[in-house]
């Protein structure tokens, strides 16, 4: 009996590793695209991934295994994107620096640079948006998941699903006209 405590744990360690080896990068990008901070986005990932190690025991293959690591992750992400809101001091936004204006940039730069700010810009409504609809919306346009694998992480009905994705996106239409209304 006492022997086979090692090899369990040297199978844990393996199923673990291959996890963060498959699910690594994609729950770091999902993070980067909740948080838009790669220092929090490195925690969250580090938070996530200590979660799965220590629930992987527990795990009882009701859902796949990949959405049950988003659905961490979505957790995780709500939590420590409050803590750093409440720790953070609001910060002048980068449109209100007049030392950040671009000179003279060449229409290629030009392009590039307005696309980023652009992409900026989406990521902010995002963020802006009710969690559930944040979320809806991440998975299923960012992340490229389906209806039903949106609603197996998030743990809601798939109707559900599909009203906070038709709710995200006309939220999104209006936070982006206001963006647009007082870039003109």
């Amino acid at each position: 009996m006492i022997n086979m405590i090692p090899r369990v744990q040297n199978e844990t360690d393996h199923i673990f590793r291959e996890i963060v080896k498959n699910h690594g990068s994609r729950i770091y990008n999902l993070a980067l695209m909740k948080c838009n901070q790669v220092p929090l986005a490195e925690d969250i990932s580090q938070e996530t991934f200590i979660r799965v190690y220590r629930g992987l025991n527990s795990f009882r293959d009701e859902s796949h295994i990949g959405t049950w690591i988003y659905r961490i992750a979505l957790n995780v992400c709500h939590t420590m994107i409050k803590k750093e809101s409440l720790l953070t001091t609001r910060t002048v936004p980068l449109e209100d620096r007049a030392d950040l204006e671009p000179a003279d940039l060449d229409s290629d730069v030009q392009d590039i640079f307005i696309k980023d700010v652009e992409k900026d810009q989406i990521r902010e409504a995002i963020s802006a948006l009710p969690p559930l609809q944040s979320d809806a919306i991440t998975l299923f346009y960012l992340k490229q998941f389906q209806y039903s694998e949106v609603a197996d992480i998030m743990n809601i009905p798939l109707n559900t699903v599909k009203s906070h994705i038709r709710r995200a996106k006309a939220n999104l239409k209006l936070l982006l006209m206001e963006v647009y209304d007082e870039t003109r």
